[in-house]
């Protein structure tokens, strides 16, 4: 049974996590799904992996699963693949700091790419190979975010800036953060075959056409569960800062209010809206820890106009109010304490 490991690390965009997550859960229903007798072995199963996974076992629920140290990496094979977190960052110096100090997940990285696994880098998750000692001059897709950065640091690599998704020996990358679907279906591609991976795309896409994926819909009356919850999770970090509307997200997820928050509940774990919140307290911290912006910007980029309910979000979340948060952990705090 093929393994991915979901490498995670502070100021990542966990959410990618949760979609590859999702797209895997797919994957095993739908092929459970075609098989012609119950009980028959699930295509992948997943593990979060950081290096203090204690951090992250709310998340690991979220995900259905649990979290692992980063030794972990070191069972990667050719039967496993690594989906490496995006970085969240506003500028270069930023996310040079943050590589600094993940040392340790970009060792196991190189190391898990040795061993024969492959490497799944959706959008700027490509920051944390480049430098590395990798086994092959793999290419790599070229965010816009950080063209110039790659190409400066890694001048003799071949850096096509035209392909959305780049497939080069045992490393999958994509550009753009809304290709993670599409590169998803790649890595299920890679590890179980074309067939099951058209079906999971076609479910993905909500485009039953013809072929298997049309014969699943009609057989069994719709899609699976995940894809509903799959497509209400992404409404929400699409729209994070939008007012919270049950009415609307029912409608994105084709299902009514009722079913869409027992689907939700029963997958996630809990409600929409404290999935958004969890959200917005995720983006409020990012935002603290490595930006100037005053905190009433960033409430309102958050959803909130106001400010208490904003002060109550992040105490909930951190245990401190905004301003305590960005004192103790904001990026230009650790660059004066260098200096």
């Amino acid at each position: 049974m093929p393994t991915a490991y979901l490498l995670c690390y502070p100021s990542a965009a966990v959410s990618t996590l949760a979609v590859a997550a999702d797209t895997l859960a797919i994957a095993n229903t739908l092929a459970s799904m075609q098989a012609r007798r119950r009980g028959h072995a699930t295509p992948f199963q997943w593990q979060l992996v950081a290096a203090e996974p204690e951090r992250w076992h709310a998340a690991a629920e979220v995900m259905r699963t649990k979290a692992v140290g980063l030794d972990a990496l070191a069972h990667a094979d050719g039967d496993s693949m690594v989906v490496i977190a995006p970085p969240l960052f506003d500028h270069i110096a930023g996310l040079e700091l943050l590589l600094s100090q993940i040392d340790a997940e970009c060792a196991a990285l190189a190391g898990a790419a040795a061993n024969g696994a492959l490497l799944v880098a959706p959008f700027t998750a490509v920051a944390l190979l480049v430098g590395l000692k990798l086994p092959k001059p793999w290419r790599m897709a070229v965010p816009w975010l950080i063209a110039n950065w790659m190409r400066a640091v890694e001048p003799a690599r071949r850096l096509p800036a035209d392909l959305p998704i780049v497939q080069s020996g045992n490393l999958l990358s994509a550009r753009a953060m809304e290709q993670i679907h599409a590169l998803m279906q790649q890595a299920v591609a890679r590890m179980a075959g074309e067939a099951l991976a058209r079906t999971v795309g076609n479910t993905l896409l909500d485009q039953p056409v013809r072929g298997a994926a049309l014969k699943v819909w009609l057989k069994h009356g719709g899609p699976p569960r995940e894809s509903v919850v799959l497509r209400a999770r992404r409404h929400l970090q699409q729209h994070l800062a939008a007012p919270y509307d049950l009415t609307r997200l029912a409608a994105v997820a084709a299902t009514s209010e009722r079913t869409l928050l027992r689907h939700f509940m029963k997958s996630v774990g809990m409600s929409p809206l404290q999935f958004l919140h969890k959200l917005r307290a995720e983006r409020a911290c990012h935002l603290l820890e490595v930006t100037t912006l005053s905190l009433t910007a960033i409430a309102e980029q958050c959803g909130y106009q106001d400010m208490s309910a904003f002060r109550a979000l992040v105490r909930k979340h951190t245990g401190l109010p905004p301003g305590a948060h960005r004192r103790a952990h904001s990026v230009r705090a650790e660059l004066r304490a260098g200096g």
